[in-house]
């Protein structure tokens, strides 16, 4: 007696990336000079992501002369917790045509140590 096997027939699909959209959203930026030290560097992650309740992750965009191009969020946490994967940091750098980084995160428990 023959054997009943069972096949299954997968449909793959092939998806071409076309192009990348960004939607920005517009707000006024109070560092129109650019970033010309780091106190002001600081102090502008302190303004964002100071007073958060979560851990964020957060990066500066800046161009040749180190004006900022853009500000992402690139991952709000949990209360202890922050994963932020780099290709979601480049692909933000990229896409806002940057030639620097400064990337911030928080620790909302001002505990240090818990990174260790």
């Amino acid at each position: 007696m023959a054997e009943k096997i069972n096949t299954v027939t997968r449909k793959e699909t092939i998806t071409e990336i076309v192009r990348v959209k960004q939607v920005v959203m517009e707000r006024p930026i109070a560092y129109t000079e650019g970033i010309t030290s780091t106190e002001r560097a600081g102090r502008l992650g302190i303004d964002e992501i100071g007073d958060e309740a979560q851990e964020v992750v957060l990066i500066l965009i800046l161009n040749t002369k180190n004006q900022i191009n853009a500000i992402h969020r690139v991952f709000t946490g949990s209360l202890n917790t922050s994963v932020a994967h780099p290709r979601e940091i480049f692909r933000s750098a990229l896409l806002n045509n940057g030639a620097r980084i400064i990337l911030y995160h928080n620790h909302p428990s001002s505990d240090l140590l818990t990174i260790v």
